[in-house]
Protein backbone atom coordinates (compact mmCIF):
# COMPACT_ATOMS: atom_id res chain seq x y z
CA UNK A 1 0.00 0.00 0.00
CA UNK A 2 1.25 3.49 -0.99
CA UNK A 3 0.86 6.34 1.52
CA UNK A 4 0.27 9.93 -0.34
CA UNK A 5 2.48 12.93 -0.09
CA UNK A 6 0.14 14.43 2.20
CA UNK A 7 0.58 11.64 4.61
CA UNK A 8 4.11 11.91 4.33
CA UNK A 9 4.01 15.54 5.05
CA UNK A 10 2.24 14.99 8.23
CA UNK A 11 4.58 12.62 9.19
CA UNK A 12 7.28 14.70 9.16
CA UNK A 13 5.97 17.78 11.01
CA UNK A 14 5.39 14.75 14.02
CA UNK A 15 9.18 14.23 13.60
CA UNK A 16 10.56 17.75 13.83
CA UNK A 17 7.84 18.80 16.37
CA UNK A 18 9.32 15.37 18.35
CA UNK A 19 12.62 16.47 17.79
CA UNK A 20 12.14 19.79 18.57
CA UNK A 21 10.64 18.75 21.99
CA UNK A 22 13.81 16.61 22.59
CA UNK A 23 15.95 19.38 21.95
CA UNK A 24 14.24 21.80 24.48
CA UNK A 25 14.25 19.10 27.33
CA UNK A 26 18.14 18.63 26.48
CA UNK A 27 18.53 22.11 27.20
CA UNK A 28 16.44 22.29 30.19
CA UNK A 29 18.52 19.87 31.66
CA UNK A 30 21.85 21.26 30.65
CA UNK A 31 21.22 24.55 32.04
CA UNK A 32 19.90 22.99 35.46
CA UNK A 33 23.17 21.18 35.27
CA UNK A 34 25.52 23.86 34.89
CA UNK A 35 25.06 25.43 38.06
CA UNK A 36 26.06 21.99 40.42
CA UNK A 37 29.17 21.75 38.06
CA UNK A 38 30.18 25.12 38.28
CA UNK A 39 29.52 24.89 42.32
CA UNK A 40 31.29 21.62 42.13
CA UNK A 41 34.48 22.97 40.80
CA UNK A 42 34.40 26.01 43.22
CA UNK A 43 34.54 23.25 45.80
CA UNK A 44 37.21 21.16 44.31
CA UNK A 45 39.81 23.69 43.70
CA UNK A 46 38.88 24.98 47.51
CA UNK A 47 39.51 21.44 48.74
CA UNK A 48 42.78 21.49 46.85
CA UNK A 49 44.32 24.76 47.57
CA UNK A 50 43.19 24.20 51.58
CA UNK A 51 45.55 20.89 51.74
CA UNK A 52 48.38 22.43 49.85
CA UNK A 53 48.21 25.48 52.26
CA UNK A 54 48.01 23.46 55.11
CA UNK A 55 50.58 21.48 54.45
CA UNK A 56 52.62 23.70 53.78
CA UNK A 57 51.59 25.30 57.41
CA UNK A 58 52.02 22.18 59.13
CA UNK A 59 55.31 21.41 57.90
CA UNK A 60 56.55 24.93 58.39
CA UNK A 61 55.20 24.67 62.54
CA UNK A 62 57.46 21.14 62.49
CA UNK A 63 60.37 22.70 61.38
CA UNK A 64 59.63 25.84 63.96
CA UNK A 65 59.05 22.71 66.60
CA UNK A 66 63.02 21.55 65.66
CA UNK A 67 64.30 24.92 64.84
CA UNK A 68 63.09 28.03 66.42
CA UNK A 69 65.36 29.75 63.72
CA UNK A 70 63.69 27.91 60.48
CA UNK A 71 63.12 30.19 57.46
CA UNK A 72 59.97 28.22 56.09
CA UNK A 73 59.66 25.45 53.55
CA UNK A 74 61.27 25.73 49.81
CA UNK A 75 58.40 25.47 47.00
CA UNK A 76 57.73 22.12 46.44
CA UNK A 77 55.07 20.02 43.83
CA UNK A 78 52.87 18.45 45.42
CA UNK A 79 50.26 17.25 42.62
CA UNK A 80 49.29 19.49 39.92
CA UNK A 81 50.31 22.17 42.71
CA UNK A 82 52.97 23.25 44.94
CA UNK A 83 53.66 24.26 48.45
CA UNK A 84 55.68 26.94 50.07
CA UNK A 85 56.30 29.26 53.61
CA UNK A 86 58.53 31.63 54.61
CA UNK A 87 59.13 32.46 58.13
CA UNK A 88 59.55 36.41 59.31
CA UNK A 89 60.62 37.22 62.92
CA UNK A 90 57.95 39.74 64.22
CA UNK A 91 59.14 39.69 68.16
CA UNK A 92 61.42 37.91 70.75
CA UNK A 93 59.47 34.89 70.63
CA UNK A 94 57.13 35.31 67.72
CA UNK A 95 57.32 34.36 64.32
CA UNK A 96 55.09 35.20 61.24
CA UNK A 97 54.44 32.09 59.06
CA UNK A 98 53.01 32.97 55.31
CA UNK A 99 52.14 29.36 54.18
CA UNK A 100 50.91 29.67 50.15
CA UNK A 101 49.87 26.90 48.09
CA UNK A 102 48.99 27.27 43.95
CA UNK A 103 46.96 25.16 41.56
CA UNK A 104 45.85 26.08 38.19
CA UNK A 105 46.47 29.90 38.31
CA UNK A 106 44.41 30.14 42.36
CA UNK A 107 46.28 30.53 45.22
CA UNK A 108 45.65 30.50 48.94
CA UNK A 109 47.71 32.03 51.61
CA UNK A 110 47.39 31.48 55.44
CA UNK A 111 49.16 34.35 57.57
CA UNK A 112 49.59 32.80 60.84
CA UNK A 113 51.91 34.73 64.02
CA UNK A 114 53.22 32.02 66.14
CA UNK A 115 54.69 31.77 69.33
CA UNK A 116 57.74 29.91 70.09
CA UNK A 117 58.52 30.43 73.53
CA UNK A 118 56.47 26.90 74.66
CA UNK A 119 57.00 25.80 71.12
CA UNK A 120 54.94 25.90 67.90
CA UNK A 121 51.57 27.64 69.19
CA UNK A 122 49.46 29.71 66.43
CA UNK A 123 48.23 32.34 68.28
CA UNK A 124 46.24 33.97 65.48
CA UNK A 125 45.55 33.08 61.65
CA UNK A 126 44.06 34.34 58.55
CA UNK A 127 43.36 32.63 55.67
CA UNK A 128 42.15 34.16 51.89
CA UNK A 129 41.99 32.42 48.40
CA UNK A 130 42.67 34.50 44.57
CA UNK A 131 43.12 34.03 41.44
CA UNK A 132 46.89 34.52 40.48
Amino acid sequence: MVSNGRERGVALIFAVVALAVVALMVAVVASSLQPRITTHRHLERTVKLTALVDAAMAASLAELAADPADSGVEEQVLGDGTMQSTVTQVGLHEVEVTAVGRSRGWRATVVARVDLEHGPRVLRWHRFQSAE
